[in-house]
């Protein structure tokens, strides 16, 4: 079994955010922020700038105006989408790198996690409740974990995690049984080992069990995950890894129909916007 001692050193082996990353997920959370200081942040980072002037200006946003400016690119993006394209934007190499621990070819991982960022906006739409917007960035980074995990896995490891999924556990039970701990609390504990915020981290810790998270933003990661699941972004094991669970749905005043719905909302728009995340 792996030390925990092991993956924590891991994980602080990874590369960092970038700081203004962590800065903007600072002041997203606090209730008073302003537009004026995300922008101020995001133009101590020209590249970023850059980038997210490019995405405020594609094809996804086709039929507006340029715009010229970081305060105008947040304004029409919107921040949680921006604070989740600039987190891509740091960590794209980590998450575009095979895994075949998981059985996650190159690029897969990658798919997965902007499908599931992505998926946060119909949601958030869709939500009678106010979704937060550090829920872009959790769903964005709620497989982190098994980045870390992967490095440890021994051939036998890899075996007994194999044996546990074809005896019907889940990926998350193999995990605890085999390793002792699973891809989600160590995502958590990645997302504090960056200074994120305590939310957004608890929304990668209980992408998998929303009801253990009680927050809305373990229910926006946990659904977001899904959908991406959903179109075909991400491997599946059992039908329940696609099914929602009501609670989560009910929490966030989602019937099962406006679920479905949103769903088929998906697919259109993914391809385009996931070139403008993969561009440099």
């Amino acid at each position: 079994m792996i030390e925990a001692a092991a993956l924590v050193k891991a994980a602080h082996g990874l590369d960092p955010l970038p700081a203004t990353v962590a800065r903007l997920a600072s002041l997203v959370v606090r209730p008073d922020w302003s537009l004026n200081e995300a922008a101020h942040l995001v133009e101590f980072d020209p590249a970023l700038t850059g980038r997210l002037l490019r995405l405020a200006n594609s094809a996804a946003m086709a039929g507006l105006s340029p715009v010229n400016t970081a305060r105008d690119a947040i304004m029409r993006v919107g921040i949680g989408p921006a604070l989740a394209f600039a987190a891509a934007s740091g960590l794209r190499k980590q998450l575009k790198r095979a895994l075949p621990e998981y059985g996650l070819t190159e690029g897969q991982l990658w798919r997965h996690s902007v499908a599931s960022a992505l998926a946060v906006e119909p949601i958030a739409r869709r939500a009678r409740t106010p979704v937060p917007p550090e829920c872009f960035t959790a769903a964005l980074l709620h497989d982190i974990g098994k980045i870390v995990l992967a490095r440890f896995l021994s051939p036998d490891e890899l075996k007994w995690l194999a044996e546990a999924r074809d005896l019907g556990g889940s990926s998350l039970q193999a995990e605890m049984e085999v390793l002792g701990v699973n891809h989600a609390e160590l995502g958590g504990q990645i997302a504090g080992h960056w200074k994120l915020p305590e939310r957004l981290a608890a929304g990668i810790t209980f992408h998998h069990t929303p009801d253990d998270g009680h927050d809305l933003v373990c229910d926006v990661v946990y659904l977001a995950n899904i959908a991406a699941k959903r179109i075909g972004e991400g491997v599946v094991r059992a039908p329940d890894e696609v099914t929602a669970q009501g609670s989560s749905l009910t929490r966030l005043g989602l019937t099962p129909t406006v679920w479905e719905d949103l769903i088929l909302t998906l697919p259109a728009s993914f391809e385009a916007t996931l070139a403008q995340y993969a561009r440099d």
